[in-house]
């Protein structure tokens, strides 16, 4: 499987990402007022937020069908180790090793495996799909 579907089909579910962060940001915003940027708490709460939007969004989509609309879209979809559904655990742990290694995880679709960080941890991969 080529590494360039990976990377395209995570490419497609970010934005679909920025999309709904945008979506999901403007109750906060509008919320927090004008003073928004000045409080610290605030921006750290924010950050807290669309980074459970995204929790929500991925770990939901792995678990129900192991696939995202990005990893639909490339017929790819994350599997556990053993080819069998992604778990709850599995899914929790491969986000966690997802925000870790963010910048770096990429990094893996160039070994000889072309499996990202974050996959090798969580002992899950991403596998083709052939749709009947």
């Amino acid at each position: 499987m080529s590494g360039f579907k990976i990377l395209f089909a995570n490419l497609y579910d970010l934005i679909l990402l920025v999309a709904i962060w945008f979506v999901f940001a403007i109750p906060f915003v509008l919320w927090q007022g004008k003073s928004f940027e000045e409080n610290q708490a605030a921006v750290f709460a924010f950050q807290i937020y669309i980074l459970g939007i995204t929790y929500v969004y991925l770990t939901y989509f792995w678990t129900q069908s192991g696939q995202t609309p990005g990893l639909r879209t490339w017929k790819i979809k994350i599997v556990n180790a053993d080819n069998t559904p992604l778990s709850r655990y599995n899914a929790n742990l491969r986000f966690v090793f997802t925000v870790v290694f963010f910048l770096v995880g990429w990094i893996g679709l160039f070994l000889p495996k072309q499996q990202l960080l974050q996959d090798r941890f969580a002992k899950t991969k991403i596998v083709p799909v052939e749709y009947t």
